[in-house]
């Protein structure tokens, strides 16, 4: 578990410094330097800071998740199946237009029909 704890705090502590390395804001060194000394010297506030990182991905993964699925819906499929069903026909035959639905196919099937099937 320490090891866990000491991964998540070493995950933090490098974006800390990866922002500011390009933000060059020096509180972020400062942040970076106070949870490297907590991950080097205190386990159970370890533990908590790993606990609620986990938490916040966990939370930040629902939301985004439901996001990325909206957008890529509205983006791709639905102008997709407005332009189908815009310029085809109807293939499926899924509009009524008598009294079956079936179509009869009086067809003899020879041998060769079953070879090579797929």
């Amino acid at each position: 578990m320490r090891a866990k704890n000491l991964e998540t705090i070493l995950t933090i502590v490098t974006g800390f410094l990866v922002l500011f390395y390009f933000l060059e804001i020096k509180y972020l060194l400062w942040i970076a330097i106070g949870l490297g000394l907590i991950g080097m010297f205190s386990d159970g506030l370890a533990g908590k800071i790993s606990w609620a990182w986990f938490k916040l991905a966990e939370i930040m993964g629902f939301f985004s998740s439901k996001i990325l699925l909206t957008i890529v819906f509205f983006i791709f499929l639905a102008p997709v199946a407005f332009l189908a069903r815009l310029f085809s026909a109807d293939k499926l035959k899924l509009k009524k237009g008598g009294e079956s639905y079936y179509v009869e196919r009086n067809q003899n099937f020879e041998a060769k029909d079953l070879e090579n099937i797929w």
